[in-house]
């Protein structure tokens, strides 16, 4: 598994020394250490910056096209991983299926966001269909909440590995 160190990490010099040779996530809402992160990591990926701008104006309706703009600049960059999909925080599974199907970038670039109030069926789909899924903690499955979390995990999964659950359950049990 790789740890993405997200920024961003003020002063530079403190994000030079937390990146060096490691991974970073940063995040289309502050994207001013993105050529830093280029430079001194071993790769980083991309995040949407939707939360951000939900939380910072409840703004659902977003356009996208700068993002889809900044996912072509930086996806061949030979560090860049993945970009997330955008989402609609507190949107529904149509509305989040819609901004997946608009996706420019391919299934290689793009990790869509299944949020854990959301359907078995589209975890299982996502998980079937792509190389990546993020998880994304909400209602009752908040990050404040993470027995609750780790329990619709451990019962999901099975859905997904046909091996390894034993050892995965010990990481999940070993995480909270």
């Amino acid at each position: 598994m790789i740890h993405y160190h997200g920024g961003p990490i003020t002063p530079d010099t403190c994000a030079m020394r937390a990146w060096k040779g490691r991974h970073a996530f940063i995040s289309f809402a502050h994207s001013g250490q993105i050529n830093l992160a280029a430079e001194y990591c071993q790769s980083f990926a991309l995040d949407n910056g939707a939360f951000t701008a939900w939380k910072a104006a409840g703004k659902n309706k977003i356009d996208w096209s700068d993002y889809y703009e900044f996912v072509a600049r930086w996806k061949n960059h030979p560090g860049f991983d993945f970009a997330i999909i955008p989402d609609v925080i507190d949107g529904g599974e149509e509305e989040n299926d819609a901004l997946l199907n608009e996706w420019p970038h391919g299934k290689l670039a793009g990790v869509p966001v299944w949020h854990m109030n959301e359907s078995d069926e589209r975890f299982i789909h996502l998980c079937n269909e792509l190389p990546r899924v993020a998880i994304g903690s909400c209602g009752d499955y908040d990050v404040k909440r993470p027995t609750l979390a780790v329990a619709r995990m451990k019962d999901l999964i099975r859905h997904i590995v046909d091996g390894m659950v034993s050892r995965l359950r010990n990481y999940m049990d070993c995480a909270c």
